[in-house]
């Protein structure tokens, strides 16, 4: 019998220590370290979120310009700015990276498996444990998002441990859509909120920049029966945000940031955002793992022509 959502979860620690454990960090960060020009992160749907997180880690503790695409617009985005690029994928050799390699910018792949293509630098990471199988990932996302902090904290990885034994529950009543306050200092959170609530067919979500907030999209919810995700680092714009905003929704879930470093607090929420997307899955009687998807999935998931 193939594995549940809730065997998944009970895994999801384990594998993303096994994977920590496993892997010659100290590699990953001598190739890491050497990133020293503009660079583009890449992924699609759970590697996006994985994307997204070395981005910001890269900008920060490489102190370059660093931002994350989908692979397809490195066919549209001038790239004469760039030097490098970084593909996440936990199998690697989707379309996807293959996308994002058509160009000559140096490139990375930070993946479970090693390219085919030749002039890849291979941030691989490893793990003793059998594969994740899960239509939404979870440990396939954690686990490169793992390696990635880790380098941020020069292999330090007891904020890791600390932030995988917060395993908060959340009650929830599943809305119809849910408008999602975030910035770029939650980004990577809101990324797995958004496409988590969209490919397992939750709810419909909506993102909100926090300060765009403040110029008129509260009129979304005044004509509209929503619920609200908020995504809080505490800020005084947070705080105005929880004494103004509950009266215009049905509900307001609040997912509270824990630390002070925003990189390491954005880790935080995503694993966050992954227990509260488990526990608006039981509300709907959903299996993020194994979905009823959309015969239309399997038939666009492997499309490998021009874009």
């Amino acid at each position: 019998m193939k594995p549940n959502m809730h065997d998944n979860f009970k895994l999801l620690e384990e594998r993303v220590l096994d994977s920590l454990e496993k892997t010659d960090l100290e590699r990953i960060k001598y190739h890491l370290e050497r990133i020293k020009t503009p660079t583009i992160t890449t992924g699609v749907g759970g590697s996006s979120v994985a994307s997204n997180f070395a981005a910001k880690v890269l900008s920060t503790k490489n102190g370059i310009i660093a931002e994350h695409q989908e692979p397809r617009d490195m066919l549209y985005k001038p790239l004469q700015g760039y030097d490098n690029v970084l593909a996440c994928s936990y199998g690697g050799r989707n379309y996807g990276v293959k996308t994002s390699f058509a160009n000559d910018l140096n490139k990375y792949l930070l993946s479970r498996n090693i390219s085919d293509n030749e002039g890849v630098n291979n941030l691989t990471y490893d793990a003793s444990l059998p594969d994740e199988d899960s239509f939404i990932s979870l440990a396939a996302t954690l686990m490169p998002m793992s390696v990635m902090l880790a380098y941020y904290n020069d292999n330090d990885i007891s904020v890791i441990k600390e932030i995988l034994e917060t395993a908060r529950k959340y009650n929830v009543n599943i809305d119809k859509v849910y408008e999602i306050l975030t910035g770029y200092d939650t980004s990577t959170a809101s990324i797995y909120l958004d496409s988590t609530l969209a490919e397992a067919g939750l709810a419909s979500p909506v993102v909100h920049d926090k300060y765009s907030m403040c110029h008129g999209r509260t009129t979304l919810s005044y004509h509209h029966d929503h619920s609200l995700i908020h995504l809080d680092r505490g800020t005084e714009l947070d705080k105005l945000y929880k004494e103004e905003l509950p009266q215009y929704y049905n509900g307001v879930i609040t997912l509270e940031g824990k630390f002070d470093d925003p990189i390491v607090d954005d880790f935080y929420l995503t694993y966050q955002a992954m227990l509260l997307s488990k526990a608006m899955a039981e509300s709907k009687g959903r299996d993020l793992s194994r979905m009823a998807y959309s015969p239309a999935v399997k038939k666009l998931y492997r499309y490998s022509g021009e874009m």
